[in-house]
C-alpha cells in the first residue's frame, strides 16, 4: 500500500495575512485566484495583489455563503474557511449563485470504476462508492446498475493526479464530478467523471487525521452527477468544504429536498 502525506489545502492562503480593503499584498494574489476559480470574482476585473473594490465585493458574496461577518476584507475567519478541503465545482457562475436545475431525462443510471487509490488496502474505496450511490437511490426513483468502463457507462469514476487532465484540482480540492447532460461544465460528452485527486489527499475509510473518508465525498459529489448545485447549509452533503476526521454519510433535509425536487417520486 503506497505511503503519502496529505498537502495543506490552499497553503498559499494560509500565508497571507488578514488585510482590509485597499490593502497591497502579493500574497493575496492566491485569495484573488481562490474567488476567481469558485465563481465569485471575475477574471481580469480586480488589480493583481491589490482588496480592490471587485475583490472586497467578491470577499463579502464569498463571506455571506458561509455565514461569515460580511465585512469585505480578507479576516482571519476567511481565510480559515478558504483553507479547507473542499470540492471543485464552482459556487458561483460570474458571481452568481448557481443551482444546477438540470436533471437526468431517465431514472436508470450506470457507472464503472477505472482506477482505484492505493492508500486503501484491496477494493474497500469503491464499496464506499457504491454505499454513497445506494444512498442516493433511496432517497430517490433514481436506480443505478455498475458496469465495466467498455459498456458505455454514464458515470465514470477513478482516482486520479491533482493536476486531472479535465479538471485542475491542485491546491485543496479534494474531487470533482460535473453536472448532467445539458448543463454539464467539465464534459462535453458521456461518461461524466467523478475523480479523485490521489496526489494532494490521503483517502480512508471512515474517519482518520490528515485522511479524507471515501464515502463522505462520493455522495457530495454524486449530488452533483445528479444535478444538485453546492448549498449554503451547513452541515448539509452538498455544503462545498469538509474537514478531515471527518463522516458524512447521511443526506439531510436540504439534500432530501433538493434530489426530490429534480426527481420527484410519482
Amino acid at each position: 500500500m503506497a505511503i503519502k502525506q496529505c498537502v495543506p489545502p490552499f497553503a498559499a492562503i494560509a500565508k497571507a495575512e488578514p488585510a482590509i480593503k485597499g490593502a497591497r499584498n502579493p500574497d493575496l494574489t492566491a485569495v484573488q485566484d481562490f474567488l476567481i476559480r469558485f465563481g465569485y470574482l471575475e477574471e481580469g476585473k480586480c488589480q493583481a495583489a491589490e482588496l480592490d473594490s471587485p475583490t472586497s465585493e467578491a470577499l463579502i458574496k464569498y463571506q455571506e455563503y458561509y455565514n461569515l461577518s460580511p465585512t469585505g476584507d480578507f479576516t482571519q475567519a476567511t481565510r480559515d474557511q478558504m483553507t479547507k478541503g473542499r470540492c471543485g465545482m464552482p459556487d458561483m457562475i460570474r458571481g452568481i449563485e448557481f443551482t444546477a436545475e438540470c436533471a437526468w431525462e431517465r431514472f436508470r443510471l450506470t457507472f464503472a470504476f477505472d482506477s482505484e487509490t492505493g492508500d486503501i488496502r484491496g477494493s474497500a474505496e469503491l464499496q464506499a462508492v457504491r454505499n454513497a450511490f445506494r444512498t442516493w437511490a433511496v432517497a430517490s426513483p433514481l436506480v443505478f446498475s455498475e458496469i465495466t468502463p467498455d459498456e458505455n457507462p454514464d458515470i465514470l469514476i477513478g482516482w486520479r493526479p491533482a493536476r486531472d487532465f479535465d479538471h485542475n484540482m491542485g491546491g485543496g480540492v479534494l474531487a470533482h464530478a460535473d453536472f448532467p447532460p445539458g448543463c454539464s461544465i467539465i464534459a462535453s460528452r458521456l461518461p461524466l467523471p467523478l475523480h479523485f485527486d490521489d496526489s494532494e489527499h490521503v483517502w480512508t475509510i471512515g474517519a482518520a487525521a490528515n485522511a479524507f473518508d471515501v464515502e463522505t465525498v462520493a455522495l457530495h459529489e454524486i449530488g452533483h452527477l445528479l444535478g444538485l448545485g453546492h448549498s449554503r447549509v451547513a452541515g448539509s452533503v452538498m455544503f462545498p468544504s469538509v474537514n478531515d476526521n471527518f463522516i458524512m454519510r447521511t443526506l439531510t433535509a436540504d439534500d432530501i429536498f433538493g434530489i426530490r425536487t429534480l426527481y420527484p417520486f410519482t
